[in-house]
């Protein structure tokens, strides 16, 4: 996560979470719920997975998700965001802007893409998640992750 402080609860963090849940999936019977007070108009929280690869060498990382919006709307509320690098991503600079969260009511499918050069150490990480760009509470889903490497 890296979300800005709550003026309401000086000291805190705006409320956010990810939650695996059960009452909304795209396949099987689980999804992830992503949930931020999005009323500050920043944050930005995502789900991420370190993975094997090739030690030194150029890889294309593809990964492909679900992401569930409960209306469809012309104004970019949330905007999806995802990473793949050779570090842990720590701040919301680090991520790539997919495309808006609201493209339609429902489930969509999205993609990312890089190419990377790998280190010695054989790790690589990659992130997905939703980023505020509108000031309200923001609920999102997102099911069926899949990553590829090569």
């Amino acid at each position: 996560k890296h979300v800005p402080l709550d003026p309401n609860n000086p000291g805190q963090p705006v409320q956010w979470r990810i939650r695996r849940v059960s009452n909304l999936s795209h396949s099987g019977m689980y999804s992830v719920e992503l949930f931020i007070d999005g009323t500050q108009d920043d944050g930005t929280i995502w789900l991420e997975r370190k993975i094997s690869v090739k030690e030194n060498a150029q890889i294309y990382v593809n990964v492909s998700f679900w992401l569930y919006s409960e209306q469809e709307s012309f104004n970019t509320i949330a905007a999806i965001v995802a990473y793949a690098g050779t570090a842990n991503p720590i701040v919301e600079d680090d991520f790539a802007v997919v495309g808006p969260a609201n493209e339609v009511a429902g489930w969509k499918n999205y993609v990312y893409t890089s190419n990377l050069t790998t280190g010695s150490d054989g790790e690589a990480w990659v992130a997905i998640g939703i980023s505020v760009r509108w000031e309200t509470y923001l609920t999102y889903y997102i099911d069926d992750v899949i990553i590829e490497v090569a």
